[in-house]
């Protein structure tokens, strides 16, 4: 029988590349030996269409400065050379020596579906080589199958075995094309994709369910997540299976890429095709969601992985997962949510500190349960943690929503005290606070009155400091003296917000000199104004062409807080008003007025014995003048315009420092009578 006629294909030539009996004469690819399908090509211009340049197995050409065992591709990377693979699996070769052909396809389908390449090229070699087996379709679908090994599959190597497989006249088959869609999920290429979508409608094929899960996945790999989400809600829409992979896939995918609404929608189109608890997915998929949709902030999503999986049992989250979640609930006001996330941490022994109550009180008042967050806070008093006005700050911007909160939450706190549980002073603060920034400076006062009743503490350099903003709002000066002398009669050490209020409280009232003195004071104990305070203060000195504002210009130069443009334009503006003859003064300091300035703020500094016993006698007067004024007169509630109120707008409930006030010298001025029946009687405030 004559031996079989020898083919010297692209097949062969793969298979065998030492062989050099027959000169290669075109660069034709796996299969450009075999006669040309006159059927229209699956890949008709292949140069046209962008993908990556990778040359497949046999168009590799040996090198004679490499290795034998490697070859070189045109993207300069250096992979080993196919043949190379023959001795390291010598024993795997010999065994399928031994196979039988159909023992041979049978283990050819199966390991390519494993991506296992080399296995697939050794099995090739035997069948091809030693069996003189001709190239056919189920060795290139066992081919381009074994092109889903991430390591030894392209995009390039795919389309170059399917533009063999038409110069051969080899029509790729459903399988085939399944086959290439699955590698193509691995190495994506559009163009080639569609390619074969298209060949596939042309011939009436309708991709298996599986083929479309390849499909999803390959848009997913190429973050076209609005396609990919189309055609998996179509597969839904037609009752079409969609494997489980595909579900992780998607998901994970989408949160890495930050689209995380799309992440939990295609959650619930899992949810709705499963009828069990985890859906299908994976507890670490589920923790991961979990995180995400506390760090996003996305309240259904939290509760509803939190009492799927953790009330049940199903999911252990971190603590920092909880707090996360805490967060969450405390701004959608679930309390119920709250709630568990703190039991989850006390069986944990974890040591609750001011953000945990803070949340749990803000998840309080957003559904509106003021004495629910009251006992918050007491609670955490009882909890030897220290309450501050900072800590409540979700209390004050409740109260300060309407003008009756504060009062309510007053009388709450007076009850709570007569039942026996220690109130903490910042409590009382922020019902002050929030009174103040209502405009109801009466009501401030009266808490204040009240306040020692209620806690035991008494005021705090914080309460004061809310008096004095709100005396600075409404322009009361001679009640701002007079909360000034009870500091000192109480011993309480003002802070620089203290100081710079009543700075601010003085220039309003037109008193330069008691600002200056403020200012003076206040330097003394080594604390500056705010930088605004500090501004308003030279421009008004310096608007009463007073020499003293040369001094508070040099203090503004030296201090941290300064901007280099408006201390330009604050020394443009000193000059001009020193100027004497159109001709500016060479040396100010040399200048009488100035001298005159520097004179009197050192006066004021080492203090004059007999202005200082003037001053007492003054401010002893005036205070016996108001005392009888207000024991039969209220304080008036007038304010000043809105501009004045502006300018303490960065001063609030969260000023906290702490210096030391001067003797008040307050002004007496004639009160309006009040129109209310209850009088606050402010003759208990005297020392």
């Amino acid at each position: 029988m004559p031996p079989r006629p020898f083919v010297n294909d692209a097949l062969w030539r793969t298979l065998c590349p030492r062989w050099t009996q027959v000169p290669i004469q075109r660069k034709s690819g796996l299969l450009g030996a075999a006669k040309i399908s006159p059927r229209p090509s699956l890949c008709s211009s292949p140069s046209q269409q962008p993908s990556r340049t990778y040359n497949s197995a046999a168009a590799a050409i040996p090198n004679a400065s490499l290795p034998p065992t490697v070859y070189s591709v045109p993207d300069g990377g250096i992979r080993r050379r196919p043949g190379a693979g023959r001795k390291e699996n010598k024993h795997r070769a010999t065994d399928f020596v031994n196979f039988s052909n159909e023992e041979l396809y049978d283990r050819l389908r199966i390991d390519a579906a494993k991506g296992l390449h080399q296995e697939v090229m050794n099995m090739l070699r035997i069948l091809v080589k030693d069996r003189r087996e001709r190239p056919n379709l189920p060795m290139y679908t066992a081919l381009l199958h074994s092109y889903v090994s991430p390591e030894w599959g392209t995009a390039g190597k795919i389309r170059k075995t399917l533009e063999d497989m038409a110069a051969a006249g080899i029509e790729p088959g459903p399988r085939a094309c399944e086959c290439a869609l699955e590698a193509l999920a691995v190495h994506p290429d559009s163009f080639l994709r569609e390619d074969i979508l298209n060949y596939m409608k042309e011939r009436w094929w309708t991709p298996t369910p599986t083929a479309q899960c390849y499909i999803i996945a390959g848009l997913l790999r190429e973050r076209c997540f609005e396609m990919a989400l189309e055609r998996l809600e179509n597969m839904l829409n037609e009752g079409t299976r969609v494997d489980a992979w595909l579900w992780d896939k998607a998901i994970w995918m989408l949160l890495e890429f930050g689209e995380v609404e799309e992440a939990f929608h295609v959650l619930s189109l899992k949810r709705k095709t499963s009828n069990t608890v985890d859906s299908g997915l994976s507890g670490i998929l589920w923790s991961q969601l979990l995180d995400v949709a506390g760090k996003r902030q996305i309240p259904e999503a939290a509760s509803m992985i939190w009492y799927s999986h953790v009330i049940t049992g199903y999911l252990k989250p971190t603590t920092g997962t909880c707090l996360n979640v805490l967060s969450v609930a405390a701004r959608a006001g679930d309390v119920k949510l709250a709630t568990d996330v703190f039991r989850v941490l006390a069986e944990r022994n974890a040591v609750f500190n001011h953000h945990h109550y803070e949340a749990l009180i803000q998840c309080y008042l957003v559904v509106m349960d003021l004495p629910a967050a009251l006992s918050v806070v007491l609670i955490m008093q009882e909890s030897s943690l220290k309450v501050t006005e900072e800590q409540l700050h979700p209390l004050f911007a409740y109260l300060s929503r309407d003008k009756e909160r504060p009062m309510n939450a007053f009388m709450q706190l007076q009850d709570l005290e007569r039942s026996g549980r220690k109130i903490p002073t910042a409590a009382v603060n922020v019902c002050i606070a929030a009174s103040i920034r209502l405009g109801n400076l009466q009501e401030a006062i009266e808490f204040y009155k009240a306040l020692k009743t209620v806690a035991v503490a008494g005021p705090t350099t914080a309460t004061f400091n809310e008096l004095f903003r709100g005396c600075y709002r409404s322009g009361r000066k001679e009640l701002a003296m007079y909360l000034a002398n009870e500091m000192v009669e109480l011993d309480i050490q003002p802070d620089r917000i203290t100081y710079d209020r009543l700075i601010l409280t003085c220039l309003h009232a037109g008193d330069i000199d008691d600002a200056i003195s403020y200012f003076e004071e206040m330097r003394s104990e080594g604390m500056l104004p705010r930088r605004g305070t500090h501004e308003d203060l030279i421009e008004r000195v310096l608007k009463a062409r007073d020499a003293r504002c040369v001094a508070l210009l040099n203090w503004y130069k030296t201090a941290e807080y300064r901007v280099e443009a408006r201390l330009a334009t604050l020394q443009r503006l000193v000059f001009r008003h020193f100027e004497e003859g159109g001709e500016r003064k060479k040396k100010l300091s040399e200048d009488e007025n100035v001298r005159d300035g520097f004179d009197a703020i050192e006066g004021n500094r080492k203090g004059d014995p007999d202005s200082a016993s003037k001053k007492q006698q003054s401010a002893q007067s005036a205070l016996e003048a108001l005392q009888g004024e207000m024991a039969t007169t209220p304080i008036s509630t007038e304010t000043k315009t809105e501009a004045a109120v502006q300018k303490d707008d960065n001063s609030g409930i969260n000023d906290t420092s702490a210096a030391l006030p001067r003797d008040a010298k307050p002004e007496t001025k004639s009160q309006p009578e009040s129109q209310t029946s209850s009088v606050p009687d402010y003759t208990r405030f005297n020392a």
